[in-house]
């Protein structure tokens, strides 16, 4: 009745097609090779015609059935065994049959987040310690990943399904929405279970970089916690095709007003798909798209009033990369570092008796249209797919070529991503970054709509600050930060898929509103609980700290939910941050972390799961001392003991002197004679030094709230 009543929507919302059926049909999450939670009753649920007898056997001796309803929905537990296989698991209904080969029976655990738990093992060059031998060594036959695809039409789901971890699949880059993806930290999460337990481990990844804890929460928990009717939670009752119309009407109302008041040219945005069986069915959509631009492609457009390319900025994320926008124009203003921007350059060539390919090294983000002598050679929406782009023999000119490339960045970083070359079988032209002339041609307006502008350099960076005041913004039909998105669109392609708990990495988006956090994160365990029926494990991992306004207020919220909600647990990373990157690079220890947690609370192995965690302080004097639980074999320093401060009736902190005397620390500073308060590891980015020595790093915490939006 739980299901039937309370997950409706979620549980029916989508249906794989399955073209060996007429009738009969269960979600792509059900297919060859996936893992079933062992020992327990594990849901099966699809579609069939109305009031169908639906029968499900495992070839391991069990079976069950019901009745689908008027509708044709059903639902049903299948009791499993312990862990083993491979088994086959057969759906029956009068007519139809469904037969799942190579499943096993082991352990299941969603793993959910935004980039750093969405990331790669080759997401992009060295974002992984040891990638190439992580890689190399990642072939785990039991070790089995299915991939909730980032996109929210729903429709690349359909082509998903379980894959075996394999080093083949672990080097690919073809794309977020691959198959062959899987989570980096989800991976040596699994890794680790799977030699401590020796049973299968399966991973649900469902996870989208950039979104926010709302997004991954019901409309129903939502309206739970706002007490006043915010105007942005005003649709999310409505269905999503509602919400679509009444999102497009006012953002035509949006263009209109732009288009008359700033002579804007305004033009929808494509569907985009980062899926290479779905891009090629919108793909026609980007190659004709005329955003009054298609004399910039021509073999013999003249270029020379634009500028030539010249990196006169770092990039945000990689200093040797010199092709992305943001070394052009401001990271910060989005206006100018998103959107449209045309690259031109000429190529001289003696050879043109055999094709040659030119190659976008890295990929492009996100968006390319590239034209060769005016012909149009790729068209790739991929933010890291490399580019191999055949040009043929017959377009080639002895001496001069003209290429052309219309780049378009939706948002975060874009651009080439490496070195653009032009290769035949005797030779290979590196194409510099500065010898391409640009055109920044287009702003993008939320994901919406394309808005040409006809500006030059100068006046664009003359005038985008006033401008960005001026423009009224769309709202992003397309956002998956939209309140309830990914619960709605991404969530609901798994749910009730039965699992026994979910690791989580996520909050870098929150900064903003991280005074809110503690409360919208434990409603959202909490709301995930209730969506599946049962109050599973549920471990995350407290970002890293990171010089960006809002973390140490994250991490804070973070500590405090170990306290607001029950069966969770904290993996540490005061120890692995890097200051100019986001995306820490040791996803190693992120993912040992977490399967710590899992390993000592759930499967008994009885291990210290746990850094140092804030229990207590008591003043004596002008010392203070502080007391800790999982302080495990006992309290450590690791280079240096510098972190803490504390703070009399005035609440002014001063760094103090730190000491470890019988598992506790003592805290002395001479600018405090009555230390009432304490903190450590209190600022954005920092390093941490408290461990225990089993090597885990205690948390930030304060003994008082405080606003950290004025720590530095």
């Amino acid at each position: 009745m739980f299901l039937r009543t309370n997950l409706i929507f979620i549980v029916f919302l989508f249906f794989s097609c399955n073209s060996r059926v007429e009738n009969l049909s269960l979600p792509p999450v059900f297919s060859d090779h996936m893992v079933l939670q062992r020992e327990t009753k594990v849901s099966f649920w699809g579609k069939s015609n109305p009031n169908e007898k639906i029968e499900i056997k495992g070839s391991w001796g069990k079976s069950s059935s019901v009745i689908a309803d008027n509708y044709g929905e059903w639902v049903l537990k299948l009791a499993t065994p312990s862990a083993g296989g491979p088994y086959e698991v057969l759906v029956n209904d009068s007519k139809n049959s469904i037969i799942y080969k190579d499943v096993l029976i082991g352990e299941v655990w969603l793993a959910s987040g935004q980039s750093n738990m969405q990331w790669k093992l080759n997401q992009c060059k060295d974002c992984i310690d040891n990638q190439d031998e992580e890689i190399a060594n990642a072939n785990y036959e039991e070790i089995r990943f299915f991939n909730n695809p980032m996109d929210l039409s729903m429709e690349v789901v359909k082509n998903q399904s379980w894959r075996k971890v394999k080093s083949e699949y672990a080097k690919e880059r073809e794309g977020i929405n691959s198959k062959e993806s899987f989570s980096a930290t989800g991976y040596f999460f699994a890794r680790e279970l799977y030699k401590k337990l020796n049973v299968p481990i399966g991973i649900i990844g469902s996870s989208w970089g950039g979104t926010r804890v709302e997004a991954w929460t019901s409309p129903k928990k939502l309206k739970q916690i706002y007490s006043e009717n915010l105007e942005l939670l005003s649709g999310i009752d409505l269905s999503y095709k509602q919400y679509e119309n009444e999102i497009k009407r006012y953002n035509d109302s949006v263009s209109k007003i732009n288009r008359d008041l700033l002579g804007f040219k305004i033009f929808d945005i494509p569907e985009w798909s980062g899926d290479s069986i779905h891009w090629k069915k919108i793909k026609d959509g980007w190659s004709k798209m005329d955003l009054n631009d298609l004399s910039y492609s021509k073999g013999d457009f003249d270029d020379s009033s634009w500028p030539k390319w010249i990196a006169n900025r770092p990039d945000p994320y990689d200093d040797l990369r010199k092709g992305s926008f943001e070394t052009v124009f401001d990271y910060e203003k989005k206006l100018l570092s998103d959107g449209v921007i045309w690259f031109r350059t000429s190529v001289n060539i003696d050879d043109n008796d055999e094709d040659y390919t030119l190659v976008f090294k890295d990929g492009i983000d996100d968006s390319d249209q590239t034209f060769f002598n005016g012909t149009l050679i790729g068209n790739t929406f991929s933010y890291n797919k490399e580019r191999n782009y055949v040009v043929s023999k017959e377009i080639i000119n002895k001496g001069s070529n003209s290429i052309a490339i219309r780049i378009t960045d939706l948002r975060g970083i874009g651009g080439f991503n490496g070195p653009v070359l032009l290769k035949n079988s005797s030779e290979i032209i590196n194409i510099p970054y500065n010898s391409f002339r640009f055109k920044h041609h287009a702003f993008v307006n939320a994901l919406s709509s394309f808005m040409v502008h006809n500006l030059n350099l100068n006046e664009l960076l003359d005038i985008s600050d006033s401008l960005e005041n001026k423009i009224l913004i769309a709202k992003d039909v397309n956002s998956p930060n939209a309140y309830s998105r990914l619960y709605r669109n991404i969530l609901s392609n798994v749910v009730p898929y039965t699992i026994k708990g979910t690791i989580w990495y996520q909050g870098e988006s929150n900064v903003s509103n991280y005074n809110e956090y503690q409360t919208l994160f434990s409603a959202m365990i909490d709301d995930w609980r209730e969506t599946w029926g049962y109050d599973f494990p549920f471990y995350y991992v407290q970002i890293a700290p990171f010089p960006e306004q809002g973390n140490i207020g994250v991490r804070e919220a973070q500590r405090k939910t170990l306290e607001s909600t029950k069966n969770t647990g904290m993996a540490v990373l005061m120890d692995i941050g890097e200051e100019d990157d986001i995306h820490p690079h040791n996803k190693q220890d992120v993912g040992k972390r977490l399967a710590l947690l899992a390993l000592d609370k759930q499967y008994d192995f009885n291990y210290i799961s746990s850094g140092p965690k804030y229990k207590s302080h008591q003043a004596k004097g002008r010392y203070l001392y502080v007391d800790f639980d999982s302080v495990g074999s006992g309290l450590d320093f690791i280079g240096g003991k510098n972190g803490f401060e504390i703070a009399g009736k005035d609440n002014q902190f001063y760094p103090a002197t730190a000491k470890i005397i019988n598992n506790r620390i003592r805290l002395y500073s001479k600018n405090v004679k009555r230390p009432i308060n304490v903190r450590y590891g209190w600022k954005n980015w920092t390093v941490g030094t408290l461990f225990n020595k089993e090597g885990l790093p205690a948390s930030s915490f304060s003994s008082i709230n405080i606003n950290p939006i004025a720590i530095y």
